[in-house]
């Protein structure tokens, strides 16, 4: 078309999702909602070649949106700003083209709602706190260094701890860019170093990277962890994840599950699974070892693709069924997960990510708004 515009002719029957999924499919827009789902993510990280180290005097450091591989020292005597994304306590991210919105706290880089226009992904609990009191019971809660109980504070320091936000992209970047995964995502970045808190319980030095990137029908959690000590340390962790669902016994999780090993922790079996669907229709707290392919959440017309990208080896399946108090009718948590100990050699990274997916009707949750709209 003329300058490089692409004119979609009107569907005979009316039709405009298909229109603006022909419009999209067109711009490279939707390529990673179709199957196959090789992942679109961008392969090159946000990557400085050799992380700094805490800041050597009081005050923060940033990475600005703007220059994201300049590091500019922020006072915390002169900036003040509430509204300053570092101190901006939740952080918002915006696709103003798909009108999904992302929130992400500083207490634990929890990310506690993901909403498209029509409803949030995740899931807050009733008796959830948000104040940093304690773990965010929400969103997804970050496991790290630890899964479950064990030799520390249950589920990791981690999910527990305020991290410093050292990269941020508001917004999209879209308009005269064009619409496709080349665009600048919107994006948090969060780390979180070793400090005395960290070293008494878990004495390794560290350097955590959470990146939080929304793009185009697509929220994809970045994490890394490097080892910043000489010796080897090893850790199990994993995203906690709550997500929506309008009633529990209804649903359904797809995915490679039968002839999976897996832990029922309600019962203490080690167990081979027979069904390929499961339902949730009982108090379940399920580990699956070797579980690392992507997993389809089915609410009705409403579903959510999660594709696990690299790092997480394992899927935990739990719900609190009967909890009241926790609104277990109202959501599962679908947790990406290493149950073994993953280790890390000294000056060495440990990364791995999560892409997730919104449909509705079979189609990337945001259309139904354009479509209404249209």
């Amino acid at each position: 078309g003329k300058g490089g515009m692409v004119m979609v002719p009107p569907s005979p029957g009316g039709d405009t999702r298909m229109c603006l999924l022909l419009l999209l499919v067109m711009c490279g827009a939707v390529q990673g909602f179709l199957s196959p789902l090789p992942s679109l993510r961008p392969q090159a990280r946000l990557a400085v070649a050799d992380l700094r180290p805490p800041p050597s005097r009081p005050g923060l450091l940033s990475l600005h949106a703007s220059s994201p591989f300049l590091p500019t020292e922020m006072d915390e005597g002169t900036n003040t700003d509430p509204d300053h994304p570092i101190l901006k306590n939740p952080l918002t991210l915006t696709d103003r083209f798909t009108q999904e919105k992302v929130t992400v706290y500083n207490h634990g880089a929890c990310v506690t709602s993901y909403k498209t226009p029509e409803y949030d992904v995740f899931f807050i609990r009733p008796d959830a706190v948000l104040d940093g009191s304690k773990p965010i019971s929400g969103g997804v809660p970050f496991c790290f260094p630890q899964f479950g109980p064990g030799e520390i504070q249950q589920h990791g320091f981690a999910r527990n701890v305020n991290w410093t936000c050292a990269d941020w992209r508001e917004e999209a970047a879209g308009g005269s860019r064009g619409f496709s995964f080349t665009r600048d995502t919107a994006r948090a970045v969060y780390e979180l170093y070793d400090t005395k808190y960290t070293y008494d319980m878990w004495p390794n030095k560290f350097l955590s990277r959470y990146s939080v990137d929304l793009s185009a029908g697509m929220l994809t959690l970045d994490f890394r962890v490097k080892n910043l000590g000489t010796r080897a340390f090893d850790f199990t962790g994993a995203l906690h994840t709550y997500y929506a669902v309008r009633d529990i016994d209804t649903i359904e999780i797809r995915g490679d599950f039968k002839g999976k090993k897996y832990l029922d922790k309600v019962s203490g079996e080690t167990k081979t699974e027979e069904r390929e669907t499961l339902t949730v229709q009982e108090f379940t707290d399920s580990v699956y070892y070797g579980m690392d392919g992507d997993v389809e959440l089915i609410d009705g017309e409403r579903s959510v693709l999660i594709s696990p990208v690299n790092g997480w080896k394992d899927l935990v399946i739990w719900n609190p069924y009967g909890e009241e108090k926790m609104g277990y009718k109202n959501f599962v948590c679908i947790e990406n997960a290493c149950v073994e100990p993953q280790a890390v050699k000294g000056g060495e990274w440990w990364d791995s990510a999560v892409e997730i997916r919104p449909y509705c009707n079979d189609a990337p949750a945001f259309l139904e708004a354009m479509e209404e709209e249209g």
